[in-house]
C-alpha cells in the first residue's frame, strides 16, 4: 500500500525541523519505496535521503528513520535530545509503524532553501508491505507467535488475519486445515490478459475505528470468498467458484411448494457493470476500470430500450484489475438472476449451513443450481422455507475477450520534465576484489545525449521473491557501484538524470540475477607514461592505466628478466583493485650496472576478473645495461 500517515509530533529548534509520522499499526514487513512531496526518493541505510535535491556531498538535507511497529519501540533519541520537556523516554508509540523525518536548514538566505521548502515542509509517504500474517503452511509457524508470521497477499490468509484483529476471534476458533486448503487454491496461478497471477490476492488498509463487520464484508467481496462454519462451529473461508460444487439436492419428494421469482424487471434490472478496485497503477487509490468493449459488462439491447441501469462492484481490498473483473462478472450476473423460495418438508433442514445446491423444478423436471440462504422453520406446519438465488451459468473465463486492461499508471506527481528518460541499465555484475576480498555490485547504463548535472542510480535486491527498498549507489558516467554482496539474488536496477533540480523519470528497471562475469578482459588502456631508461643501468616503468570493462576487478603488474640464458618466471610486482575508468599508476625499476652483459626486462599489465583470470596483457620491453663511454 501507499500510505502517508498521521503527523503525531512536529517541532523545531529554530533551524532543524522534525516530524514524527504514525503510518500503520504494526508490525509491518518492509518498505519498498519512499516519496517526498510526491516524488520518489532513495533513502540509504543510514537514513540519508540521497536523491536530488536533498543530497549533498557526503550528506543530505533530510534524514528519514523508520520503525516497523514491533511493540519494542523506544522514544526517538533525537526528539528527547531536542525537546526534553515535550518528548520523554515514555513517548514510545509502541506497536505503530512510524517515521521520524529530520529536515535540515541550508540557511534562509541560500537559494537551496527555496528549492527544498518553497511550499513548506513536504509530506512523506511509503509504499510498504504491511501486516505480517500467520501462514499455517509454513513449518513451525504458530498462530499465537508473531515472530513466526510472514507477509503475503494471499486473500484467504489475510481474511483470517483481519478477523483475528478482533480480540474475540482467537486462533482456536478457526479451522486451520480447511483454511490451508483454500489458501493453496488462492495461490494457484490463473490466466490474465497480460500473463498469469495468483487467483486471490488482498491489499489495502482500513481505519481501526471503523466497523469491523463492514471491513470483513469488503474483504470477502474483494478476494472472492465467503465465511463459513464447520459442524463443530469452527470458522473458515472458501473461495467462490464460477461453477461451485453442489452440496445438497432438493427434489420433488422434498418440495411441497415452490415460489419462483424471475429476476428484476427489465426496466429495473442492471444492464451495465462498473468495476472499481484498489489500484497499484493509480498510486494505490480506488480506480475505475474502463469496461468499453467487454460484452458481459454491458447488455446492449436493454441499454437501448430502457436506458442505462448501473451495477457498481466496489472492491476496496482487491489489488488486481484482473481479479476484480472475474469477481465482478459473477456478481453482475447474480444481480440480474432469478430467485425463489422452496417450501419443503423437514428435509429442508439439511440446507442449514449449506451454501450451494440443486433444486428440481416442478412439472418441468429441470434442475437449477442455486445458492441457498439460511432456511426458516415453521414448527407448527412441519415445513421449512429455503430461500435461494439461481446461480448463473457462466462460460469459461477468456482473458482476451472478457478482461479489460488495467488503468494506465499515474506519472509521479510534480515530476514533469523536459529531460528524456534514460534507457534501462544494460548489465549487472558482482565483484570480489582480489586485494582484501571486499564485495561490490556494479551496474552499467547509457545516458541520453543531453546536458545534465547529476546521475542517480539505484538498486534493490529480492529476498524470498519480495523486493527490498531501493538503495543508492556511487555514480560514474557509464556505470554505478556500491559495496554490497548480492551474489545469486534477483535485483532491479534503474537510473535517472538531473539538470539542477529538474529530474527525468526513472528508467525502466533492469531485472536480473546478480552473478560473476569472469570473461577475460582486454588490455588496460594507457592514460600516460611507459617504460624508460635502459642504457644508464636502470630501467623504469611509470605508467597510468585504466580498465575498460565493467567486470574488471583489478590490474596486476608482473615482471620477468632475461639475463642472457632466457627469461625467468613472471613475478608479481604490484596489484591494485580497479573499477572501469579509474586511473591507476604503476611504478617499477630494474638495475643492471654491467657494461658488458645486457639484460632484457619485460613488464606486463593485466586486467583480472573476480576469479583471478587474466586478460590480454599490455607489455613493455627494454634492454638494461650500462655501456662504457665512447
Amino acid at each position: 500500500m501507499r500510505v502517508g500517515g498521521l503527523k503525531a509530533f512536529g517541532n523545531t529548534d529554530g533551524s532543524t525541523r522534525w516530524r514524527m509520522v504514525c503510518r500503520l499499526q504494526g508490525p509491518i514487513d518492509a518498505i519498498e519505496a519512499y516519496f517526498v512531496g510526491g516524488r520518489e526518493v532513495t533513502v540509504d541505510p543510514d537514513g540519508r535521503v540521497s536523491s536530488p535535491p536533498w543530497a549533498t556531498p557526503g550528506g543530505s538535507w533530510m534524514k528519514w528513520e523508520d520503525k516497523k511497529g514491533t511493540g519494542a519501540e523506544t522514544a526517538w533519541p533525537a526528539l528527547v535530545a531536542a525537546f526534553p520537556t515535550l518528548w520523554t523516554s515514555a513517548h514510545r508509540a509502541r506497536g505503530i509503524a512510524q517515521s521520524l523525518i529530520s529536515y535540515f536548514n541550508p540557511g534562509l538566505t541560500e537559494p537551496k532553501y527555496l528549492t527544498l521548502y518553497q511550499g513548506g515542509v513536504p509530506d512523506t509517504e511509503w509504499i510498504a508491505r504491511a501486516s505480517i500474517t500467520y501462514d499455517p503452511r509454513i513449518e513451525g509457524a504458530d498462530p499465537d507467535n508473531v515472530a513466526t508470521w510472514v507477509w503475503n497477499e494471499n486473500g484467504i490468509l489475510n481474511a483470517a488475519h483481519v478477523l483475528r484483529r478482533d480480540p474475540a476471534f482467537t486462533a482456536d476458533r478457526f479451522d486451520w486445515p480447511l483454511i490451508t486448503t483454500q489458501a493453496v487454491k488462492a495461490d494457484v496461478n490463473v490466466a490474465t490478459r497480460t500473463g498469469t497471477e495468483k487467483r486471490s490476492r488482498c491489499g489495502g488498509m482500513w481505519a481501526w475505528e471503523g466497523a469491523r463487520r463492514e471491513t470483513m464484508e469488503d474483504i470477502l467481496a474483494s478476494i472472492g470468498a465467503e465465511i463459513r462454519m464447520t459442524a463443530a462451529g469452527k470458522i473458515w473461508f472458501e473461495l467462490i467458484d464460477d461453477n461451485p460444487v453442489s452440496e445438497l439436492s432438493l427434489g420433488m419428494l422434498d418440495i411441497i411448494d415452490l415460489d419462483w421469482m424471475s429476476g428484476p424487471e427489465a426496466v429495473e434490472r442492471p444492464n451495465i457493470c462498473r468495476v472499481s478496485y484498489y489500484s497499484p497503477e493509480r498510486n494505490y487509490e480506488m480506480a475505475d476500470i474502463d469496461m468499453t468493449g467487454i460484452a458481459w459488462a454491458r447488455i446492449y439491447d436493454e441499454v437501448t430500450r430502457y436506458g442505462p441501469k448501473y451495477h457498481d462492484v466496489v472492491l476496496p481490498f482487491c489489488p488486481s484489475a484482473s481479479q476484480a473483473q472475474r469477481i465482478a462478472r459473477r456478481r453482475f450476473a447474480l444481480a440480474r438472476g432469478d430467485t425463489g423460495v422452496a417450501t419443503t418438508n423437514m428435509a429442508g433442514l439439511a440446507a442449514w449451513g449449506v451454501y450451494y445446491g440443486e433444486v428440481e423444478l416442478p412439472d418441468l423436471g429441470d434442475i437449477e443450481k442455486v445458492r441457498f440462504q439460511p432456511p426458516r422453520v415453521d414448527d407448527g406446519r412441519g415445513t421449512v422455507e429455503v430461500p435461494f438465488a439461481v446461480w448463473p451459468l457462466l462460460p469459461t473465463w477468456n482473458p482476451a475477450t472478457d478482461e479489460a486492461p488495467a488503468p494506465e499508471p499515474i506519472p509521479e506527481m510534480e515530476y514533469e520534465s523536459t529531460l528524456p528518460t534514460p534507457a534501462a541499465p544494460t548489465a549487472v555484475v558482482q565483484i570480489t576484489y582480489p586485494i582484501g576480498g571486499a564485495k561490490e555490485l556494479r551496474i552499467a547504463y547509457g545516458l541520453p545525449a543531453v546536458a545534465f548535472t547529476t546521475i542517480e542510480a539505484n538498486y534493490r535486491a529480492y529476498v524470498g521473491g519480495l523486493p527490498g527498498s531501493w538503495n543508492g549507489m556511487t555514480e560514474q558516467s557509464t556505470y554505478a557501484y556500491v559495496g554490497a554482496d548480492v551474489l545469486g539474488l534477483e535485483i532491479d536496477a534503474r537510473v535517472r538524470i538531473f539538470n539542477g533540480d529538474d529530474g527525468s523519470y526513472f528508467s525502466p528497471s533492469l531485472h536480473a540475477t546478480a552473478g560473476v562475469d569472469n570473461t577475460p578482459c582486454g588490455q588496460p588502456g594507457v592514460i600516460s607514461g611507459g617504460a624508460t631508461g635502459g642504457t644508464t643501468g636502470l630501467g623504469m616503468l611509470n605508467v597510468t592505466v585504466e580498465a575498460n570493462e565493467l567486470r574488471c576487478a583489478s590490474i596486476r603488474l608482473e615482471r620477468r628478466v632475461n639475463t642472457g640464458s632466457g627469461y625467468g618466471a613472471w613475478l608479481a610486482r604490484d596489484e591494485q583493485n580497479a573499477r572501469p575508468g579509474q586511473d591507476l599508476t604503476f611504478n617499477d625499476s630494474y638495475g643492471n650496472s654491467s657494461s658488458i652483459t645486457q639484460h632484457t626486462v619485460q613488464w606486463r599489465l593485466m586486467t583480472r576478473t573476480t576469479d583471478g583470470g587474466d586478460g590480454t596483457p599490455r607489455t613493455y620491453t627494454i634492454t638494461v645495461w650500462n655501456p662504457p663511454d665512447p
